[in-house]
């Protein structure tokens, strides 16, 4: 992605992340729409659980820019999705990661991370996107695996 790329979808011209998205892409499953965001589950489940919540209001590329009453709400479906991870997954720790340097919108990648997920004490990230683990759940896990998710959340 060149530096005008990026800077064009950081203004939110075709941002692939503004509302509204698809509930299924070749890339994720929605899991739930919460108070500021909406909780997807990419099709990559190289650490089972894994997921993006992407805020929904507007086009907003950094925390800086929510108003207080944002960030709480944003804050709030965050700790909800970590938590219905935890509940469902059992990992053995939790990342949160907001980055944007590839899609510039506000989202939260939470990435459950197991003691023998092979990149345990490491980032998850390669420099490299083509060495990234990439594991696709059979058909029936994964919807099991939504459907848990969801229902942990109520």
């Amino acid at each position: 992605m060149t530096a005008t790329d990026w800077d064009t979808l950081a203004a939110g011209q075709g941002c692939a992340f503004d509302a509204p998205r698809a509930d299924r892409t070749a890339h994720w499953d929605k899991v739930a729409t919460l108070t500021a965001s909406s909780w997807y589950l990419p099709h990559n489940q190289a650490y089972r659980g894994h997921g993006v919540l992407v805020f929904d209001p507007r086009h907003a590329t950094r925390l800086d820019q929510l108003s207080a009453a944002e960030w709480a709400a944003y804050a709030a479906d965050l700790q909800r999705v970590v938590r219905a991870i935890v509940t469902v997954c059992k990992p053995d720790h939790v990342n949160v990661e907001s980055l944007g340097n590839l899609m510039p919108h506000l989202h939260w990648h939470v990435i459950p991370r197991y003691k023998n997920d092979g990149r345990w004490g490491s980032p998850i990230w390669s420099a490299d996107l083509k060495e990234q683990p990439d594991r696709r759940l059979p058909a029936d896990e994964r919807a099991r695996l939504l459907q848990s998710l969801g229902d942990a959340l109520r």
